[in-house]
């Protein structure tokens, strides 16, 4: 039984995250942000935030800057929620004119050693 549990958690944590996404074509979308902060809302450390595979209509951007986290309300960083703290913002913008589908995979890796691989579905209307 130990063994069934260990495998299936192991199956779980290398499934991809996916997120779909609608944006008209030329304006900026915000793909993604990450933080990672102190109960206190101090940054942890820095995230650092890889293009696995760049999108083939658009251009994506990453940009360390304030942004306002998303914590659980049973986080003790939740209340960071409500103020810009440090962290990493990533964009998409479709090239001119651009209609139709569009594909971005991220790779995010945390100051405490976990790490996590996204991919978004950009549909550009």
């Amino acid at each position: 039984m130990r063994i069934l549990l260990v495998v299936v958690g192991l199956l779980l944590s290398a499934v991809a995250a996916h997120a779909e996404r609608v944006i008209p074509s030329g304006k900026q979308l915000i793909l993604f942000n990450a933080t990672s902060v102190n109960p206190d809302c101090s940054a942890l450390g820095n995230v650092e935030v890889r293009v696995a595979q760049g999108p083939e209509h658009g251009k994506v951007s990453i940009r360390r800057t304030r942004v306002f986290p998303n914590y659980a309300a049973v986080n003790l960083r939740s209340a960071c929620n409500a103020r810009r703290v440090a962290g990493v913002l990533v964009t998409y913008v479709s090239q001119r004119g651009y209609v139709g589908d569009d594909l971005v995979v991220i790779e995010v890796f945390f100051p405490n050693g976990r790490a996590q691989r996204t991919t978004i579905a950009i549909r550009v209307v």
